[in-house]
């Protein structure tokens, strides 16, 4: 398996470092929870609307719900392309001049799977991604709606199981893609496994056949957040639409729809990262929108709390290795990076060097407990523990929306190409924990 697996790398990075204008219709999942889907790569979460909207909010007054939503554009995004930790799911983004070949209309039928496969929309951009494995992944893009009553964008998913060679569409719930918690829809994918997955932000969709079909499900407020680890999904749930404070913890099954809330959490507003056993949020108690990170190490039996690097501002915390605890937060008017060696007890800076400005939108993924990735217009990569940083990634890419890795060396990257619109959102692949990204071309 592993020479397959080198050769189907050493396949991409030549057929992009050439421009290939063939399609490479497989991706990678988003990575899932805590880090990506299910046990495989964190599915990319986008949490530069996150912390942009989070500093902006502490700055003015306390505010207790969070909102995803989409850093560019009205259409939402990963989320967690997932960054992808080991055992998690969290959900889950250049310019290159590879042309876009037309998309070949998938066969009706039943694929491997076991999904009914659907058209894949022309010109297809991908705005969140998720992964279970190396070579099994989903992408959530834009789509004209295929249902009745239907107010575009809806959504389209493409499935790859052999790393992003082949695409084929499968069924996505029948409802609107949007981030806007005042109005139904959704803006992320994540997917536990080939049979469980869930589509949320706001609202709150479940498959349990593999996305032959979707089920409208109800947690008891919008949905800003969700990850898997273990068999195991969590959600932060906005709560305030029914009168109650701030944020809740819930979580559920993979394979049902039981949701419950983990009322050893209490308020939370954001901040979650699941895998293994190990659940962390950010309080939704004290200044601003939370004072201190929640920190579970029992699948949420019982939370130890430590105070936040920005206390009072949104923060996104991700350990691929625990104890080690990488924290990426607003500061009200740019982002910066943290460490913790001692499971989130204590952080220490680990900023990239003086003239490095990181909007509070930048995204960031951790790669390993050395190794971590973060930018906005260019990419910068660590792998010393965040003493010293190198620039990285496609120059031809305007923005980055999203980042995520599956493993210590595989991730991906959402970024757009031109400018900064859901037409042009890309997906670029990496095999080497960062220091390069390859296009991959989608249908």
């Amino acid at each position: 398996m592993s020479d397959y697996l080198d050769l189907v790398e050493a396949q991409l990075s030549e057929l992009t470092e050439k421009g290939a204008h063939q399609r490479l219709r497989a991706r990678r999942p988003a990575l899932g929870g805590g880090g990506a889907g299910g046990d495989g790569p964190r599915p990319p979460r986008r949490r530069t609307e996150v912390l942009a909207f989070l500093a902006a909010a502490a700055v003015v007054a306390a505010v207790v719900a969070i909102v995803l939503v989409n850093a560019h554009h009205s259409t939402p995004t990963h989320a967690n392309a997932s960054s992808a930790g080991s055992g998690a799911t969290h959900s889950t983004t250049t310019h290159t001049s590879t042309s876009r070949t037309t998309p070949s209309v998938a066969t009706p039928g039943k694929p491997p799977g076991g999904s009914v496969s659907t058209v894949i929309p022309a010109k297809f951009a991908p705005q969140s991604f998720t992964a279970i494995s190396e070579l099994t992944w989903w992408v959530l893009g834009p789509s004209p709606c295929m249902f009745a009553g239907g107010k575009p964008p809806c959504g389209s998913i493409l499935r790859t199981t052999d790393g992003g060679r082949h695409f084929i569409g499968i069924p996505s719930p029948h409802a609107s893609l949007s981030s806007d918690p005042n109005q139904p829809g959704y803006s992320q994918i994540r997917f536990a496994d080939g049979t469980n997955g869930f589509a949320f932000g706001p609202g709150l969709w479940a498959t349990h056949d593999g996305g032959e079909t979707w089920k409208s499900v109800d947690p008891g407020g919008s949905v800003t957040d969700l990850a898997i680890s273990d068999g195991e999904a969590y959600a932060i749930v906005d709560v305030s639409s029914t009168g109650a404070a701030g944020g809740r913890l819930m979580h559920s099954p993979v394979s049902s729809d039981g949701w419950t809330a983990v009322s050893a959490a209490g308020n939370v507003s954001g901040g979650l990262w699941v895998q293994g056993s190990d659940v962390i949020a950010q309080s939704g108690v004290g200044n601003g929108i939370g004072s201190d990170v929640l920190v579970s190490h029992d699948a949420g039996a019982s939370f130890a709390s430590y105070p936040s690097p920005t206390a009072g501002l949104g923060c996104q915390y991700q350990e691929p290795v625990p104890p080690v605890v990488w924290a990426h937060c607003a500061t009200g008017t740019e982002s910066g990076v943290w460490r913790s060696t001692d499971g989130a007890a204590q952080f220490a800076s680990a900023l990239p060097s003086a003239g490095v400005s990181l909007p509070n939108s930048a995204p960031f993924a951790a790669a390993s407990d050395t190794t971590a990735v973060v930018g906005y217009q260019q990419l910068y990569r660590t792998d010393d523990d965040g003493h010293s940083y190198t620039p990285v990634g496609p120059k031809a890419v305007v923005a980055w929306a999203y980042l995520g890795f599956t493993d210590s060396t595989h991730g991906v990257g959402l970024g757009y190409v031109g400018s900064v619109s859901a037409a042009n959102e890309r997906l670029y692949y990496t095999t080497d924990g960062g220091q390069s990204y390859h296009l991959v071309p989608m249908p």
